[in-house]
């Protein structure tokens, strides 16, 4: 009868690890990783003089934006740990805008300007948008008015204050301007002891005045940290954020949904549809590709990004990109892919 029951329980052992073995090769085969190779579509190397550097590019809905610098200064004080929001001297800084085929369209000098930008856009009414991530309060009196809205011809039209600690910037379909804030930004330095950007994310209109800030809903934390945003081709504005990493989906009318990543520490955020694409945590170079089921975010598989040397593109080369538009930059060459391309 023992040895029945020792048979039997082999049996129900052997089962288990079988059906545990096949669960584990379907998920290999489900979440498995693709490679996708991403060609160049601009080499900025031809548009550089010696002592130029690029400061920032974005990609929006129709092109890219690009800002350079000539006779860069230091961005950092001597200690390495925060920006320096004005230089003593004035500097000179080029913006050129391509179409997403890498045409140049427009190129502005933008001359005798104080401020270090970290953030170029360029908004619907045929305006740059440049926006230093930093803004120091001494007194209501004396702010710095962070962000600065210029003509095609470099003459400075207005400008606002968008808060300190400024960690990325979108422009949607209607030209409204979405800050989103890193914990500084939230929680208060440079004399900020009530900080504009204590929502986490800030839409305002292209006038600068405030028209919509984040509130949390049920289920939800407030930010501490704005790690990713990003808008759909549908006006839908999306972020993720510490601490509890959802996914979180603002629609056109307000409403939000929020989905568990199970994933912490993302950089990136594209969407196309029900796809979602996000850099793979804190420590991890490659993007995972999501596909959103109802209320389940589910993760189909990892993907690595490679140039045409088949060196890879990784969260440190990615540039701030619309939507389903992907966009690295790498030894000067801009190289940019959709979503649509992950089969």
């Amino acid at each position: 009868m023992r040895f029945i029951k020792s048979i039997l329980i082999l049996i129900i052992l052997v089962s288990c690890q079988n059906k545990d073995y096949k669960k584990a090769e379907n998920s290999k085969m489900i979440f498995g990783t693709k490679s996708l190779k991403v060609q160049p579509i601009i080499d900025l190397s031809e548009k550089l003089e010696s002592e130029d550097e690029i400061i920032s590019i974005s990609v929006d809905k129709n092109g890219i934006n690009t800002l350079i610098i000539h006779s860069a200064p230091q961005y950092r004080t001597e200690n390495g740990m925060f920006a320096v929001i004005k230089y003593d001297k004035p500097k000179d800084y080029t913006f050129i805008r391509f179409d997403l085929k890498g045409n140049e369209k427009f190129r502005t000098l933008i001359k005798d300007e104080y401020y270090n930008f970290h953030n170029v856009n360029f908004l619907p009414t045929k305006e740059i948008l440049l926006i230093c991530g930093r803004s120091r309060y001494k007194n209501e009196n004396e702010i710095d008015k962070n962000a600065r809205i210029y003509s095609l011809k470099g003459e400075l039209l207005r400008d606002f204050v968008a808060g300190d600690g400024i960690q990325d910037v979108q422009i949607d379909n209607d030209g409204n301007i979405w800050t989103s804030y890193f914990d500084e930004g939230i929680f208060g330095n440079y004399g900020w002891d009530e900080p504009i950007g204590t929502p986490g994310l800030i839409c305002w209109n292209k006038d600068g005045q405030k028209i919509w800030e984040f509130e949390p809903t049920d289920g939800l934390d407030h930010m501490a940290d704005c790690y990713a945003m990003n808008i759909d081709s549908d006006n839908n504005t999306w972020f993720y954020y510490y601490t509890e990493f959802p996914l979180v989906k603002l629609d056109n009318s307000k409403q939000i949904k929020f989905w568990n990543t199970d994933i912490g520490g993302s950089s990136s955020l594209n969407i196309s549809d029900n796809k979602v694409l996000m850099a793979d945590g804190y420590d991890e170079n490659n993007f995972i590709l999501f596909e959103i089921k109802g209320n389940k975010l589910k993760k189909t598989k990892k993907i690595k990004f490679k140039n045409e040397e088949n060196q890879e593109l990784n969260k440190r080369n990615y540039i701030t990109s619309f939507g389903s538009n992907i966009g690295f930059l790498q030894e000067n060459k801009i190289y940019l892919t959709k979503m649509n391309e992950i089969k």
